[in-house]
């Protein structure tokens, strides 16, 4: 399914690379588990000849052609409102509104196919949570659960900020901020082509100019930087590493506080897996060697026990060892160096 996404609707099986939001020159995605174990991506786009945010409100203020074909483009590719001129299924019970998900959508060279789509794609963002509603998870970070909130205090304190304001048009005010057109208080972002063939939740974002830009960048970027290393390869790089310390070090005396700091370390890694809970999605992703990110680049080794002796050569002392390789020299520094790899590796 994800390769699909990236050959057919992102372009990258196609010479030319041109898809549903035109030419794309790279992207990077991360699979995460939701609460409930179910796996979905956050997937970062950039696209060729995308300019800066600074460059794109330089070039609208200056250039009333390019504003509009930008905003016609961004009106294209994410959407806020639903088709007009279709009804809802609310009326039917969950059974027979979920019925369109297990559907083909219609092909584009049936004759009514430009009737047929606005409902059909209707039917998919009701049966696939397009429409905001409140739930617990809206509070979740609240001590109210969406049973026990009036209806005029779920929309207050919705972590998500729903219902979000009516824009009639695509603007931009004079910090550079985009605000898309949006009819819909409560249709989260998405983009017709891909709902429609997908039949599943999206929720799709220009990333530009302004503070809303910089949110979304941390925000992605968080999700991009999550680690895919497994707790068992962080458990025996550990384990290895300390057998290595211990022969290699065999004639250092390990004082009390040393054999504290060890015993503290192998309990908050216990700790720490012990509460980690795995669903059959994530099991059966790792069985079957599923990868748990997707990008078309290709990075450099990164190591984090170089760049902390390069920052501080004093505090991360390095062993040589001809036979052993490079280690720290000290039992204590040995554990507070692995427990903040650890750290960052998570």
């Amino acid at each position: 399914m994800v390769d699909q996404f990236t050959e057919i609707f992102l372009g990258f099986g196609r010479a030319c690379k041109r898809g549903v939001f035109g030419r794309v020159k790279h992207y990077y995605g991360v699979v995460e588990a939701q609460n409930r174990g179910s796996l979905h991506l956050h997937i970062l786009i950039w696209c060729e000849g995308a300019l800066s945010p600074k460059l794109i409100q330089e070039k609208s203020l200056s250039d009333g052609v390019f504003k509009q074909q930008l905003f016609a483009w961004l009106e294209s590719i994410i959407k806020h409102e639903l088709p007009p001129n279709t009804c809802s299924l609310s009326s039917q019970s969950t059974a027979d509104q979920k019925k369109c998900l297990m559907g083909r959508p219609p092909h584009p060279d049936q004759v009514d196919f430009h009737t047929k789509w606005p409902q059909f794609l209707r039917e998919i963002l009701d049966a696939s949570g397009h429409v905001h509603e409140h739930n617990d998870t809206c509070f979740k970070k609240t001590p109210f659960s969406v049973l026990s909130l009036e209806p005029q205090d779920r929309d207050r304190l919705c972590r998500f900020n729903y219902p979000l304001p009516l824009v009639p048009e695509t603007s931009m005010d004079e910090n550079g901020k985009i605000s898309l057109k949006r009819l819909d208080a409560y249709v989260v972002g998405y983009n017709p082509t891909i709902s429609g063939a997908f039949q599943c939740n999206t929720d799709a974002k220009f990333v530009g100019s302004g503070p809303l830009g910089m949110a979304l960048s941390i925000y992605i970027t968080h999700y991009a930087a999550k680690s895919g290393l497994d707790s068992a390869i962080i458990m025996s790089a550990l384990a290895a590493a300390m057998k290595s310390l211990q022969h290699s070090n065999s004639d250092l005396s390990v004082s009390y506080d040393d054999e504290r700091c060890r015993k503290l370390l192998l309990k908050t890694l216990n700790q720490i897996n012990g509460r980690r809970e795995l669903s059959g999605q994530q099991v059966a992703s790792a069985l079957l060697g599923i990868p748990n990110h997707v990008t078309d680049a290709q990075f450099a080794f990164f190591h984090w026990s170089k760049l902390l002796t390069w920052i501080s050569p004093e505090f991360f002392p390095v062993y040589k060892n001809p036979k052993q390789g490079t280690l720290p020299n000290e039992p204590l520094t040995m554990y507070v160096y692995l427990s903040i790899l650890f750290l960052h590796l998570q």
